[in-house]
C-alpha cells in the first residue's frame, strides 16, 4: 500500500539520521506502528468506501489508531535519552500518516468550503477537523480553515469548540498571539493552566460564546495528568 510505503521510506530516514534507539525502546513503541498497520489491513479489506461520510471515519480510524496507541504507552520506564529518541520516532511515523491523511482529506473538502455534520454526522466531521487540527506541519492549511469552519459554526453545521481548539493553536503556535478560548495549556507552578490568554477576564464568557464549559471544568481533565 502506498501509505504502508510512505511510513518505510520516512522510519528508513530516521534509522539513517540516528541508529541509536534501544532495542528495548523499539520494542515499547512498537504497538504505535502495529495499530497503524491493524486499521491498514482491515480498511484494504473492506469494499471501497462510497461516499464522503464513510471515507471521512475511515480517516478518523487512521488518525486516532496511533494516538490510541500512543496513549497507553509509559516511556518513563525508558531512560530520558531513549526517551527523547522514542517520542522522536513516534513523531516521525504519526507526521507521515498524518501527511497522507491530509492530501486524502483535500481531496474531499466540498465546494462550499467545509463539511457539514447535517450532510456527513459528527463522526466524520470530527474526523475532518481532528486531521486539520494535527496538521502542524501545514499551518497555512490550518489557517485557511479557520474561517471555513467559522462559517459552519454560524450555520449550526459546525461545532463551536472544534473552532476555538483551532483559533487558539493556530493564533498561539503560528501567529505567536495569545490565545482566545485557553484550549491550550502548559504547566505552571506544578499545576495545568491555560497558556498566554488574550483576555482572561471574560475567558469562560468567551468559552460560553462556542457552546463550550467553564475552564475550570477544562482544566479538570488534565488533574489525571501529572504536570512535569
Amino acid at each position: 500500500m502506498r501509505r504502508l510505503g510512505l511510513v518505510v521510506a520516512f522510519i528508513a530516514a530516521g534509522a539513517a539520521a540516528d541508529t541509536s534507539l534501544s532495542p528495548e525502546a523499539a520494542a515499547l513503541i512498537a504497538p504505535v506502528h502495529a495499530a497503524y498497520v491493524e486499521v491498514e489491513q482491515r480498511q484494504a479489506a473492506l469494499p471501497p468506501a462510497t461516499d464522503v461520510r464513510e471515507k471521512l471515519e475511515r480517516l478518523w480510524d487512521l488518525d486516532q489508531a496511533a494516538r490510541d496507541a500512543w496513549g497507553k504507552l509509559d516511556l518513563s520506564v525508558l531512560p530520558k535519552d531513549q526517551q527523547t529518541l522514542a517520542r522522536a520516532a513516534l513523531k516521525t511515523e504519526i507526521v507521515a500518516h498524518d501527511v497522507a491523511d491530509q492530501a486524502a482529506l483535500k481531496r474531499l473538502i466540498p465546494p462550499e468550503g467545509w463539511f457539514r455534520r447535517s450532510v456527513v454526522g459528527n463522526k466524520a466531521a470530527m474526523a475532518a477537523f481532528l486531521i486539520v487540527q494535527h496538521a502542524v506541519e501545514d499551518p497555512d492549511f490550518m489557517r485557511a480553515t479557520l474561517p471555513k469552519i467559522e462559517a459552519m459554526v454560524r450555520q449550526g453545521e459546525a461545532s463551536g469548540e472544534q473552532y476555538a481548539l483551532l483559533y487558539d493553536r493556530v493564533t498561539l503556535f503560528f501567529d505567536k498571539k495569545p490565545q482566545r478560548y485557553g484550549t491550550q495549556v502548559e504547566c505552571a507552578g506544578g499545576k495545568w493552566a491555560p497558556s498566554d490568554l488574550e483576555d482572561p477576564g471574560r475567558l469562560d464568557e468567551l468559552r460560553k460564546s462556542m457552546g463550550m464549559r467553564p475552564e475550570a471544568d477544562y482544566l479538570g481533565e488534565y488533574a489525571r495528568t501529572p504536570c512535569p
